[in-house]
């Protein structure tokens, strides 16, 4: 089951200081060793991208011909800091590429593994929302799209 790995992205995202450094080192402390963060900043406020890439026993990266596997967790943002506190509901699909992520490094800690390699990328806006009626929402400026 999933649910001990979403419990804990969870409690790394649902934090003020939650950050794309943090969900790396939790994903190499699951066995990860090919995580990648890269931060953009617009107007004093930033989004965390993160991509972790975990080879499979027959992929690309082994030499092998399985098909890639790659989930996206691109929905919104994480957060909506201040005008709203705690994790928003638009953080399920960050919440649930990392977890799917976190899941295959512990099979792969049990000797589990896939044949293909899987590409979780997903990003994490630490921005506030723009006001609209009736409750805040997320516009994405074009640097993020």
């Amino acid at each position: 089951m999933i649910v001990k790995q979403l419990i804990e992205v969870f409690d790394i995202l649902d934090s003020a200081d939650a950050s794309g450094l943090k969900v790396k080192e939790y994903l190499e402390s699951k066995g990860a060793t090919n995580v990648e963060v890269v931060k953009r900043e617009k107007d004093g406020k930033s989004t965390d991208f993160v991509k972790v890439v975990i080879p499979g026993s027959n992929g690309r990266l082994k030499g092998g011909n399985a098909p890639s596997l790659g989930i996206i967790g691109r929905l919104g943002g994480i957060g909506a800091r201040p005008e709203r506190i705690g994790f928003v509901s638009d953080g399920d699909g960050a919440l649930t590429a990392l977890a799917a992520a976190a899941k295959i490094l512990d099979m792969n800690s049990k000797k589990d593994f896939l044949a293909t390699f899987t590409s979780a990328p997903m990003y994490a806006p630490m921005r506030p929302p723009r006001l609209t009626f009736p409750c805040p929402s997320w516009v994405l400026p074009s640097i993020w799209q």
